[in-house]
């Protein structure tokens, strides 16, 4: 007899798990253009659900928030004030605010007499959603700008798709661009410029001026964020020499020339702008009584101060001195700095994750909650194997003359590796000046990531053993770059973990020191 079916009766599952597995053929047999839009989807989808959620845990303020509340409360009441750093950063933070509109019940107002909050005394029931938004939403860009450069380096959809993952992926990162910091929008503008710039290295662009010159904005806005990333305009130079040693006549020499004006015309009136948009937005005086005011008024000109009193209009003058004042206090501000801190770590070790800091902990009675600034080991491992691999390739070009090697790619290894190279010698050198932490590392790490995958390319092609395995070795290297990221994922969201399970992530290496210490 045949089987009779109930009209309750689940429909089997084989026509979902088919019509899966007919997506997967399609999208394994897909042209590369519909590769690369459907794994850049990818990517943005991963990047929003690892930099975007949970933007108020924790709901106090860590590291350097304790600064920024109190800046971005006086751009909120549109007060005039100078700041360790350039204004840029701080006015996404007030736009952040402004668009998710919380707070608004509070006295938030104290925020704005201080340089910097105990985050033990800040109102009850503020919310860090808004401060923090723009942060997250500039690291999700970051990404995707990243899987573009890593795209260009590679020509190829899925080996972008993996080494986007050490961005993506990246512990360091996620912990530190979710909050209020200026790390993310600095670092978004540099992989912006850095996109840029491969459009004019060893090519000659569609429209040179404008090309050279949205690099010299791009490099102005990382610029006005935070000041360090001023040694990325090194790149556009590289450009232009190359162009110049190829040809070596009166022609190029002009025409870098002009290219070269591009990009200083386009930095500077980056910084100009924004140094006058910051002195229009905040007219508002600072007052006197305060701490904050204090030292503001300290760097304020007479006729800044009188502009702010309403007594004289606004004029080119009253600009140059709000810049110039700005500029003062910049240069002064580290004056009186210890250049030895408990957190702080030497630039020679920044490769190695010397220093993880831990920005907060949270005892429950039972568990700890942690805000640990601590990176993903499978992504810096692969970060010093790939700059003692491009150490060697280049080597091998230079003194063995392997013209094997001789072609696009180990151009632009050579460049980006020298661009790692002296972005960590000045910061070495800076350590010398000022106390310095961990992440002002972030640009040369992405640096180094970009290496990884240019590498990565190079011995594929040359080596046939790789290319065999190629597939193989790209899938090993995502699960464990998603290995590692889960691994330390309870560091990086403030979850609650026991005493043992902190322990555990205590190897291979020392990363944090679990809490509450137990008494001897």
């Amino acid at each position: 007899m045949p089987t009779q079916t109930t009209p309750n009766a689940q429909p089997a599952p084989s026509g979902a798990i088919h019509a899966i597995a007919a997506f997967i053929d399609r999208l394994w047999n897909a042209d590369d253009k519909t590769l690369r839009w459907v794994l850049g989807a990818l990517v943005l989808a991963l990047a929003c659900f690892n930099f975007l959620r949970d933007l108020n845990n924790p709901n106090h303020a860590f590291w350097d928030e304790s600064y920024y509340l109190t800046s971005t409360q006086r751009y909120i009441e549109h007060t005039a004030q100078y700041a360790s750093h350039p204004p840029l950063g701080f006015m996404f933070m007030d736009l952040g605010t402004q668009i998710v509109g919380g707070n608004k019940g509070l006295n938030t107002h104290p925020l704005a007499e201080v340089k910097k909050i105990d985050s033990r005394t800040l109102v009850n029931g503020y919310d860090f959603t808004g401060i923090r938004l723009l942060a997250a939403v500039f690291s999700v860009a970051g990404a995707m700008l990243f899987y573009l450069i890593v795209l260009k380096l590679t020509d190829e959809a899925f080996e972008a798709f993996v080494f986007s993952l050490l961005f993506v992926f990246e512990n360091a990162f996620i912990v530190h661009f979710r909050a209020a910091h200026l790390d993310p929008y600095q670092m978004t503008f540099t992989l912006g410029s850095i996109l840029v710039w491969l459009h004019t290295f060893a090519r000659e662009p569609k429209r040179p001026i404008l090309t050279y010159a949205a690099f010299g904005l791009l490099c102005g806005l990382s610029f006005m964020v935070k000041v360090n990333s001023l040694v990325m305009l090194a790149l556009g130079g590289f450009s232009l020499l190359r162009d110049l040693w190829m040809e070596r006549n009166r022609q190029a020499l002009l025409r870098g020339l002009v290219r070269g004006a591009a990009i200083a015309g386009a930095f500077a009136a980056t910084v100009a702008a924004i140094f006058c948009l910051h002195t229009v937005l905040n007219r508002h005086a600072p007052d006197p009584n305060t701490e904050a005011g204090k030292r503001d008024l300290h760097y304020m000109t007479a006729r800044y101060q009188n502009w702010m009193n309403g007594k004289t209009p606004l004029s080119a003058g009253v600009l140059w001195d709000a810049s110039f004042g700005y500029y003062q206090y910049m240069k002064h501000d580290f004056d009186f700095e210890v250049k030895a801190e408990k957190n702080g770590s030497q630039p020679i070790e920044w490769p190695l994750m010397s220093k993880p800091i831990n920005y907060r902990w949270d005892f429950d009675g039972k568990k700890t909650a942690y805000t640990q600034m601590v990176g993903n080991p499978v992504n810096w491992g692969l970060s010093i194997v790939g700059l003692i691999a491009a150490a060697v390739l280049i080597l091998r070009r230079r003194s063995w003359k392997d013209t094997d090697l001789d072609n696009r790619d180990m151009g632009r290894l050579e460049v980006m590796f020298a661009m790692f190279m002296i972005f960590w010698w000045v910061h070495i050198y800076l350590g010398t000046q000022r106390v310095m932490y961990i992440y002002h590392y972030f640009i040369g790490l992405a640096l180094s990531y970009m290496i990884v995958a240019l590498v990565f390319r190079i011995l594929s092609r040359r080596y046939a053993l790789v290319a065999k395995h190629r597939f193989s070795i790209l899938c090993a290297i995502s699960l464990l770059i998603a290995g590692g990221f889960l691994f330390y994922s309870p560091l990086t969201y403030h979850y609650y973990i026991s005493r043992d399970e902190c322990e555990l992530r205590n190897a291979p290496f020392p990363a944090l020191v679990c809490q509450p210490v137990k008494k001897k």
